[in-house]
């Protein structure tokens, strides 16, 4: 595997398609360049194998044999001893007896021990070094005519390297020092008939949001963009097919989500997303407010700090870029099959929030859509496995990939079905072995050691008796790009006919009966339970509750729901208590802004007839226009009339007077509270208790008839009073007569 070996520069290896004089001549004592000497534990070497010399088979041209021509073969081979070797010699190595014919066979290959003979050397030919320093890397070259590779019988053979030399500690004794293995097809020229193989290139990952929904721990990402993180790994290696066809699985989140990193990684945005009547098209609004716009600046929550070009913000910005742009160019005029959105954890959305599998295929992808791609929609998990449970959520004719692990022989002597079929569902059958990669003890996944299984398992396909299966094949995310181009290169053969998984599922189905299918315990085990679908359940309504109050907003409950669907992700399998708890900040964050919408009352009010007024204040201190409803409980013999929505601008507030009724004295309590236009409540209250002073008919008539009594009495009064005063006054008319009259001192004295 060109680049396995990082203990220093290689020498230059004749490419393969050099002239014949220009090669390096098999047997001829070149000494390659040997690179400086560096730690030799920083070769990556299989934990059980232990021989001194590491060696690597990074090209094996072709990658199949025909009935003419022989193979050319170029690697490098690694000093891992703490001592130098000299007199290094480097043997092909073939096994002409006992072909494999069958996928059990070249499983049980794949497993044999590193040490073990599985072939002949081939003495014939060989390269040589002269001498290897601990730590230094040299390269070699091969080239093995057809008459030393004796295959007759279709079928698969051992093919490999060895290496043999000696240092101070161990002498030169014809065993051999180091191997590399792999396996090498033989499909006779004559032979009819093509295997159709669907590559597939897997872009899922693990999608964390900050309560604020911006994309959380930005430096995995850029790690995960670079030329060796898994994104940029398996981008590097797709991007080598040059135009041969291949299938993209996809989960539409992980596109949207570096878009949003692209884009400065801004948080969720409550601004406008509608246009006003007379404004025209939505606009972005005011960049520095979280709240109000779709805000370009960076989200600086969780501790990192926004800046300029040299900090780490912009340098992920750029590198999401940069990937997004490379992604675009490959997947357009491809096959794309799109997972439910966030790559729902099917089997657990079946056990416990059955129809979120229907919810999660809503979302199609904004980037996707601008890429103007059309995808197909697909049903799998990571491991192939799927919990024959959810079989029954798939009922949207999406293809179910489930791997070839799932029929077991003792249900299935004859194996899992060509392709199959569930409740009109078509099923690609995947193939668990092809993604292990080669024997080893080289690195298993390099490019070469890949295609070669790649190659054996189509090749005991084609030898079987019958039409050929067709292979679809999972690519490992951690598949190395460096040599990509070897890969693809040697599937170019006339027996081996690429094509797309949609095509491959396009042909007879044998039914499938997911009760028959094999689901280990520990798959099960590792569903996402109860706790994480209940708290994604109120993040939801959590989140269609604010875009009910939103007056220009129609979005935000969709990027809820795209955030969520992450959170619930076969990724959150090893971290379940994880996702509980992002989905439940996410809710707070949520309810925070739901409570800076508020609503208040007077301590008391008090209504002077059966019929009156309460006014209420309500707050809006969001920087948004918000439009809610204002709900009044009162307790019996009370009603007060809420009226309609009231509508707050940004930043406002307003005091609404509410008519209020009532049909008897005393104080009775009203409890108003705000909710959403769809009436649900956004949890502000006020409690106010109104006293009524209302009294009824018969009262009335009652004080009625008093106040007649009372002015008539006070009439009659008057009236006698006003007779009295006039009788009073004749009566002193006389009296002063009869003193005049009268001079005697009893009259003086009556008079006086």
């Amino acid at each position: 595997m060109a680049g396995a070996l990082v203990a220093g520069p290689v020498a230059a290896v004749a490419p393969a398609d050099a002239a014949p004089e220009a090669r390096p001549t098999a047997g001829a004592d070149r000494v390659a360049g040997p690179g400086p000497a560096s730690d030799p534990m920083d070769l990556p070497v299989p934990p059980d194998y232990d021989a001194p010399l590491l060696i690597t088979i990074d090209t094996l041209t072709p990658g199949a044999l025909g009935d003419g021509g022989g193979v050319r073969v170029t690697g490098e081979i690694a000093n891992r001893d703490v001592v130098p070797w000299e007199g290094i010699s480097i043997y092909p190595m073939f096994n002409p007896e006992a072909p494999m014919t069958t996928e059990a066979e070249l499983e049980e290959a794949a497993g044999t021990e590193p040490e073990a003979v599985v072939g002949e050397r081939i003495t014939e030919v060989s390269d040589s070094v002269e001498e290897l320093l601990p730590g230094e890397v040299a390269s070699y070259s091969i080239r093995v005519p057809r008459d030393y590779l004796q295959a007759t019988t279709p079928g698969v053979y051992w093919f490999g390297v060895h290496a043999l030399g000696a240092s101070e500690t161990t002498p030169d004794d014809g065993f051999a020092d180091g191997r590399a293995r792999t396996f090498l097809p033989y499909v006779p020229d004559a032979t009819h008939g093509a295997v159709d193989t669907a590559i597939v290139v897997p872009l899922r990952r693990r999608i964390v949001h900050t309560s604020g929904g911006a994309i959380a721990r930005r430096e995995s990402w850029e790690n995960a963009l670079d030329d060796q993180g898994n994104l940029g790994r398996l981008l590097g290696f797709a991007g080598a097919s040059f135009g041969r066809p291949l299938s993209w699985l996809v989960d539409p989140a992980l596109p949207d989500a570096l878009r949003r990193l692209a884009r400065g990684n801004p948080p969720r945005s409550l601004g406008p997303t509608t246009a006003r009547p007379g404004e025209g098209e939505s606009g972005a609004g005011d960049p520095d407010d979280p709240d109000a716009s779709f805000s370009e600046a960076p989200d600086t929550g969780g501790g990192e700090e926004s800046g300029s070009d040299e900090q780490p913000v912009d340098a992920m910005a750029a590198a999401a870029q940069g990937w997004l742009a490379d992604l675009a160019g490959q997947v357009r005029g491809e096959e794309v099959l799109a997972l439910p959105y966030g790559d729902l954890d099917v089997a657990g959305a079946a056990a416990h929030l059955p129809g979120l599998y229907d919810l999660a295929r809503r979302p199609t992808g904004q980037q996707l859509s601008e890429w103007g791609v059309a995808p197909v929609p697909v049903v799998g998990s990571p491991t192939g496995y799927l919990d024959p449970a959810g079989f029954g959520e798939v009922d949207d004719d999406a293809i179910v990939l489930a791997t070839d692990r799932m029929w077991g022989a003792e249900l299935h002597p004859d194996g899992p079905p060509r392709v199959g079929e569930y409740a009109g569902a078509p099923v690609a059958v995947t193939s668990y072995a092809a993604t292990l990669g080669g024997p080893g003890p080289d690195p298993r996944l390099a490019p070469v050691a890949f295609r070669q299984r790649v190659l054996s398992e189509a090749a005991v396909r084609l030898v079987a008796d019958g039409p050929a299966a067709p292979l679809v094949v999972m690519v490992p995310p951690r598949i190395d790009p460096e040599g990509a181009e070897e890969f693809w290169s040697g599937l170019d053969a006339d027996w081996l006919r690429l094509t797309t998984v949609e095509k491959v599922v396009d042909r007879n189905r044998r039914a499938v009966d997911p009760s028959t299918l094999t689901y280990p315990e520990e798959q099960a085990s590792l569903a996402l339970g109860a706790s994480v679908f209940a708290e994604l359940e109120a993040l939801l309504a959590a989140g269609e509750t604010l875009q009910n109050v939103l007056t220009d907003n129609d979005r935000v409950a969709t990027e809820v729901l795209e955030e969520a669907l992450s959170s619930v992700s076969y990724s959150a399998r090893t971290a379940p208590f994880a996702a509980v708890e992002q989905l439940s900040r996410s809710r707070q964050w949520i309810e925070d802004r739901l409570d800076s919408v508020r609503i208040s009352a007077p301590l008391g009010v008090t209504l002077s007839s059966a019929d009156g007024s309460v006014p209420v204040t309500v707050v809006n201190r969001l920087r948004v226009p918000v439009t809610v409803m204002i709900r009044a409980e009162s307790e019996e013999g009370l009603q007060v009339d809420v009226g309609d929505p009231v509508r707050l601008g940004p930043d406002s507030r307003t005091t609404v007077v509410l008519d209020a009724h009532t049909t008897g004295l005393g104080v009775r309590n009203v409890t108003f509270s705000l909710t959403d236009t769809e009436g649900t409540p956004l949890g502000a209250t006020d409690r106010v208790p109104v006293r009524s002073n209302q009294v009824s008919d018969v009262i009335w008539w009652v004080l009625g008839t008093g106040a007649g009594i009372l002015f008539l009495a006070i009439a009659v009064r008057l009236v006698r009073r006003v007779r009295a005063a006039r009788r009073g006054q004749d009566g002193s008319e006389e009296a002063v007569t009869a003193a005049t009259a009268d001079p005697s001192p009893a009259g003086q004295t009556e008079r006086v």
